[in-house]
């Protein structure tokens, strides 16, 4: 991952290019292969030196549509695990972050995923805007050399900030910054995309079209001999009431479809293979925590640790003393607080025998419910 030197790559401060790099690594192997037979011990190390000098630094900037939340995937989980298998080895996601957001207590720094087994650094910022980024990505690329960026940004800059053009002036300024540093570097642009507003409609789909046909029109002439830029159609086949949680932030159906846009952006760069079909529909894997229920004087008192991502749950009771099979659903939500959560039930009479379990729910989506506790009311 980014956060580690591998051997014999340029150090922070040097300015070398992908194509550098990988010529780098191929004269490093036809060295090694003029060596003979009798290296063997020499020619897996040198190899091994080849490979990791040749391995494509990615750096994702984004906004909480890419940085996301607990309890999810990311759709850079799904990119990962689509490069991993078209082009194992090949790239390195690098970055100076490696959370999701906290939308339970709202904050930061989270390390929930569903998964967090993958190459988890990145630099998506809640909020963040290309207008922000066009002056820091200097620094940032400094900081950390890239030989790609993935720019998934200027949904808040069509909200709060700028119109479609000049969204697209500061995308373009912000590219020009970045080749300050590096001017190699290849750019891979995402499309914008809208958000449902809870009555049927979609919120900021005009501006999202209009700056989306910008790029399109433009993006031709903002190449450089050494220096491509693509565009990422994550829009295609987006709907914000279908592959978002929230109207606004992807759920796992959305995470492909984004995923998928970037990743054959990528494939027109030569890294890795364009994107296979959609899964359509998928389930949040969200899942309730085990809860415990004390039996108290006419009463049950429940409490059960948060499921990550969580902003609501679910109770659902089965009535042993009664002889009930099935749990049933009870009337309304609790809303969700990070931590431990408690409910105290209505009235019950003394000696009721009854097992509850939590079901999670993140926006629309409902988990799956978590293992039961019994108890008898006093």
């Amino acid at each position: 991952m980014g956060r580690f030197r591998r051997v014999l790559e340029p150090g922070p401060d040097a300015r070398v290019g992908r194509r550098a790099r990988l010529a780098v690594a191929a004269l490093g192997a036809v060295i090694v292969l003029g060596g003979g037979i009798g290296l063997a011990v020499s020619l897996t190390g040198a190899e091994s030196s080849a490979q990791s000098a040749a391995k494509t630094r990615v750096l994702i900037l984004g906004d909480s549509v890419t940085l996301q939340t607990a309890g999810d995937y990311t759709w850079r989980y799904r990119l990962a695990e689509h490069l991993n298998l078209s082009a194992p080895g090949a790239v390195d996601f690098v970055g100076d972050r490696i959370d999701v957001w906290d939308n339970t207590a709202d904050k930061a720094g989270s390390n929930d995923y569903v998964d967090a087994w993958f190459d988890r650094d990145h630099h998506a910022v809640w909020g963040d805007a290309t207008r922000t980024e066009r002056d820091a990505v200097e620094g940032l690329l400094r900081a950390t050399p890239a030989d790609v960026m993935v720019v998934a940004l200027g949904a808040n800059d069509l909200t709060y900030l700028s119109t479609p053009q000049q969204a697209a002036d500061d995308m373009l300024a912000l590219i020009n910054n970045a080749r300050r540093v590096n001017s190699d570097i290849d750019v891979v642009v995402a499309q914008v995309l809208d958000r449902s507003d809870y009555v049927g409609g979609r919120d900021l789909q005009p501006q999202a079209t209009a700056y989306n046909t910008v790029l399109d029109q433009q993006v031709g002439n903002w190449q450089t001999p050494t220096s491509s830029v693509v565009v990422a159609r994550t829009y295609q086949d987006w709907d914000p009431y279908r592959d978002t949680w929230d109207g606004s932030h992807p759920n796992p159906a959305g995470e492909y479809v984004i995923a998928r846009g970037v990743a054959n952006a990528l494939a027109q760069l030569g890294i890795g293979a364009t994107f296979g079909p959609l899964y359509g529909d998928l389930p949040w894997p969200g899942t309730g925590r085990a809860v415990t229920v004390d039996g108290q004087p006419g009463q049950f008192a429940l409490t059960w640790a948060a499921t990550p991502g969580a902003t609501a749950y679910l109770v659902e009771r089965r009535v042993l003393s009664r002889g009930e099979q099935e749990f049933q659903r009870q009337p309304g939500s609790l809303p969700a607080k990070p931590g431990t959560n408690t409910w105290t039930t209505d009235t019950l009479p003394a000696g009721t025998i009854a097992e509850y379990r939590i079901v999670p729910v993140k926006g629309t989506m409902t988990g799956q419910p978590g293992p039961p506790g019994r108890a008898t009311t006093r």
